[in-house]
């Protein structure tokens, strides 16, 4: 669930963390993103996250009833932003870390509609500094489930390959419609993940359960 809440300045500073950990990955295999994607219907429902690595804006601690929500801006932004991203997680004793209307989303290549870049709705975008990387690479509408990751793997790691952890090119996460946890569909999309050369060892399980029922967050455009 790319980008929660997060100040400019954090992300700023998060930077040499993320780009630190690109060096030396040229061994990773280069990942594929889903063939035919249509975006309409990825955003069309609420997807809830059953396992995700920890990153810089999103840490283990905040594992708790985490879903995303996406809504298609009826026209760009100034910054041609197409996207509304809501992302909602949070901590053990029930604190909220709700993004609310911060967090926008765009295609990143017309040849490949599943690879977009997120950012802050208010910032320009600039590639690698205020946007970052979000590739559906695994997505099945009538199984319910998608396979996320913040960009191409560039750490090596004895298990695999990994992301990096800051807040560009970072994360990985697996989706489901359902919020109730399906054994089997989780670990089928592991599965995917572990194929595409990643290192499995960085997800965390998500608690699903005891969540209070919201609604879909409201967009008004």
């Amino acid at each position: 669930m790319p980008r929660a809440a997060l100040p400019l300045a954090l992300a700023l500073a998060a930077l040499p963390i993320s780009l630190a950990e690109v060096a030396g990955g040229e061994a990773c295999p280069t990942v594929t993103t889903q063939p035919g994607f249509d975006l309409d219907s990825f955003i069309s429902k609420r997807w809830y996250i059953q396992q995700q690595m920890s990153v810089l804006y999103l840490p283990a601690s905040q594992n708790f009833c985490v879903y995303a929500e996406y809504t298609k801006l009826a026209k760009p932004t100034l910054w041609g932003y197409s996207i509304q991203v809501h992302n909602y997680a949070q901590s053990a004793d029930g604190t909220v870390h709700d993004s609310k209307k911060i967090i926008c989303a765009k295609g990143a290549d017309t040849q490949d509609p599943a690879k977009l870049e997120v950012g802050l709705c208010a910032l320009p975008i600039i590639g690698g500094i205020t946007v970052g990387p979000y590739w559906v690479l695994a997505y099945n509408e009538a199984e319910g489930y998608a396979l996320v990751s913040g960009g191409q793997p560039t750490a090596q790691s004895s298990g695999g390959c990994r992301t990096g952890s800051g807040v560009n090119g970072a994360g990985l996460w697996i989706f489901t419609r359902a919020q109730e946890r399906n054994k089997a569909l989780v670990q089928k999309v592991r599965g995917i993940a572990s194929s595409k050369g990643f290192d499995l060892s960085v997800l965390n399980d998500v608690n699903q359960t005891h969540c209070p029922s919201a609604r879909s967050f409201e967009i008004t455009v």
